[in-house]
Formats: structure tokens, sequence, C-alpha cells
């Protein structure tokens, strides 16, 4: 008498969310954690603004204070976005805003690059990381 076999599953089909959710999730941490350094930039530079480099006391043409509330709220957004794409089921919503919000921030960042190159490198490093997870499995979510 001979014992069945049992059959494997089958790899998920690329249309399948299991086939894309681990680079959305990793995209959703990665974005977490960005956004939780940008939110740490901004109450530095509010809290303690002699820690940043200045000319004059602004970053580029922006105040210094300005500049510590544009990273605290894209921070925020940044973090809840990541936050919202680590659920089971991730909202359309949050994909897209996610990728204006990485965008964005990589914008920042480049803005921030003369005052800190090795950190705004670092950041948008990770920000690419994202915008292609978030990015190369869009066509699997449409299926």
């Amino acid at each position: 008498m001979s014992i069945p076999r049992q059959r494997q599953a089958d790899p998920p089909a690329s249309g399948s969310p299991g086939s894309w959710s681990g680079w959305v999730r990793f995209g959703g941490i990665v974005m977490a954690v960005t956004g939780t350094f940008s939110v740490l930039e901004g109450i530095l530079a509010l809290a303690a603004p002699t820690t940043y480099v200045a000319v004059d006391g602004a970053v580029l043409a922006i105040d210094l204070v300005a500049w510590g509330w544009l990273h605290l709220v894209l921070g925020v957004l940044v973090l809840a976005t990541g936050v919202a794409l680590l659920g089971r089921d991730v909202p359309g919503w949050a994909r897209a805003l996610g990728i204006g919000l990485v965008t964005v921030n990589m914008i920042v960042q480049l803005a921030w690059l003369p005052a800190y190159p090795i950190w705004s490198i670092l950041v948008l490093a990770l920000d690419v990381l994202v915008l292609y997870a978030l990015m190369v499995t869009w066509d699997d979510t449409r299926a």
C-alpha cells in the first residue's frame, strides 16, 4: 500500500497579491523609517537650530524654522503612508500617495545635499528603493 504524495502549493501567479505584497511591505517599512528620520530632523531643527549648518540662519533660501516644519510635516506624512502600506489589503491611495511623497522627499533631500551630503545620499538611496518597490509591481495590482 502506497502513501499518496502531498501536492505542493503552486507559487503565486503574477497577478495575485502574494507576488507583490512583499515588495510593497518592504517599501512601507522603508517609508516608515525615512519618515521617522525626517520627523527627527524637523524636531532637531526646531528644538536646536544651532545643530544644522546654515548661512545667515537659512538653509538654502528657507528660514531654518520653516525648514524644520517642512521636514516635520513631510516626515509625518511619509511615516503615516508607510504604515498604511503595511496592511494586508494595501489601499491604492496609499501606494499612489507613497510614490508622490517619496518623490517630494527626494527633492527635499537634494536641497539638503549641500549641508549634509552623506546623510542626504543615504536617504536618497532609500527613497529610490521605495520607488522601486512601489512602482515595479504596479501592473500586478491592476491585473
